[in-house]
């Protein structure tokens, strides 16, 4: 069974999210924040499978899009 590209998209975008307060805490406190990072690059990754998998790619409304379907996915 394969995973929405929406499920994934999401899931993409909060662990950018987290990891990017995570480097700017880090960078705050002047600490190297290397699994932040390393998260980032995940995130990133995540997309760029996204993109490629999904016919025609990623557009910028396709995030908030693949939000309200995992909320509705979720609420059904």
């Amino acid at each position: 069974m394969a995973i929405g590209s929406d499920i994934l998209i999401v899931i993409a975008t909060t662990v950018c999210v987290f990891s990017i307060a995570s480097v700017v805490a880090g960078w705050a406190v002047r600490v190297w924040p290397v699994m932040a990072l390393v998260s980032l690059a995940i995130g990133l990754g995540l997309f760029a499978f996204v993109h490629v998998s999904v016919d025609g790619g990623l557009a910028l409304r396709d995030v908030p899009d693949a939000f309200i379907l995992v909320a509705a996915r979720i609420l059904n």
